[in-house]
């Protein structure tokens, strides 16, 4: 197999960002397959080359892969950047984070490679017209999830499926009292994100501060890597001693994080709007969490979206695509094929096999 990722860049339609995507694709892949359209989409916080033995695993399965950074992450830029410090601080707050905004993005960045492929003729050594230009199919994680959901609610049509792990939804206790058995949003996710610390000597000192924590637990080495060195940091402009920073500042995750309370009737819009009798949606869940807020938004999802399939990955929590990251891209493969097992509890273990068991 030889992976070609080709780099391109997007400017938002609000003019403030410049999109750092990625296009992934086996060029010499044989001439009687064709290529599957996927669109993945990161989660709030981390850069899409984190997400590097996904889109490979994918590739090998015959999938042509479009990924990105998305706005305030990763080598995507704010044009011009968001100040900091000194007395224009306060002009960040008119950066545009509103969880409908990153939906919009992929639009864009979707226009875009389809923009691309008219001009390529449509056609690259192993794909076809119909299947470069067409079909794309979505994998979103997270914030991802609902960016992918909402994309489709708005323009039906525009993909063939989606799997979302775990889509992020701010939701009333009381519009949903089935919340009432998991844990309640209590903030402490924008807490956390303003608490990281946003500088390290270097990029070594990153990684292995990152090792030996929660992150270092949860992703796999592959994943981990690809957050420290692809995208995640950034030499810190100023540093003459080799400095690095999040690229994702921890005040524009806690901000996106916040931004979900803009959107407390964005499900009932989602479920009133996809047709999953033309665009089949898995709403996954990390089993290993089960107390968490993000696993019970998720089964509430698979709830609410009629005919939405429910996959739960018994012993990955919320960072799963980034654990395990072949048993992930197994489960992207049976949903662009709408091949569906009759387990829906998929056990995924860390040496990356996946196990199938009867939900009882």
């Amino acid at each position: 197999m030889t992976t070609t990722m080709r780099p391109f860049s997007v400017r938002t339609a609000d003019g403030a960002c410049i999109l750092q995507c990625y296009d992934f694709v086996d060029e010499n892949i044989n001439n009687k397959y064709k290529y599957k359209n996927v669109l993945l989409l990161h989660c709030n916080g981390i850069n899409c080359l984190a997400y590097r033995a996904v889109v490979e695993a994918l590739v090998k399965r015959n999938a042509r892969v479009v990924t990105y950074d998305q706005r305030g992450h990763g080598r995507s830029r704010f044009a011009p950047p968001p100040p900091r410090g000194g007395e224009e601080e306060g002009e960040e707050e008119d950066v545009d984070l509103s969880w409908k905004t990153f939906a919009r993005d992929a639009k864009l960045v979707l226009e875009a490679v389809r923009e691309k492929d008219e001009r390529e003729g449509g056609r690259r050594r192993g794909g076809d017209d119909a299947g470069m230009s067409s079909k794309w199919h979505a994998v979103g994680h997270s914030l991802g999830g609902f960016a992918s959901l909402w994309l489709e609610a708005t323009e039906p049509g525009t993909f063939a499926s989606i799997l979302a792990y775990e889509p992020i939804f701010a939701l009333e206790r009381r519009a949903y009292p089935r919340m009432r058995a998991y844990a309640e949003p209590d903030g402490s996710l924008q807490r956390n994100a303003r608490k990281r610390k946003r500088t390290f000597t270097s990029f070594e000192h990153a990684y292995e501060s990152y090792r030996k924590g929660i992150l270092g637990q949860v992703m796999d080495e592959r994943s981990l890597r690809g957050y420290v060195f692809d995208g995640g940091f950034r030499k810190e402009e100023g540093s003459s001693s080799g400095g690095v920073a999040l690229t994702c500042d921890p005040e524009i995750e806690a901000r996106i994080y916040e931004n979900g309370e803009e959107d407390l009737n964005a499900l009932r819009f989602i479920e009133e709007r996809i047709d999953t009798s033309k665009c089949p949606v898995t709403i996954a869940t990390g089993g290993a969490t089960k107390k968490t807020y993000a696993y019970g938004v998720g089964k509430v999802v698979a709830e609410r979206i009629r005919g939405a399939r429910a996959l739960e990955f018994g012993l990955l929590g919320h960072f799963g695509p980034l654990t395990a990251p072949e048993v992930f891209a197994d489960a992207v493969e049976q949903n662009v094929s709408h091949i569906y097992p009759s387990n829906d509890i998929v056990d995924g273990t860390n040496d990356h096999r996946a196990l199938g068991r009867s939900r009882l």
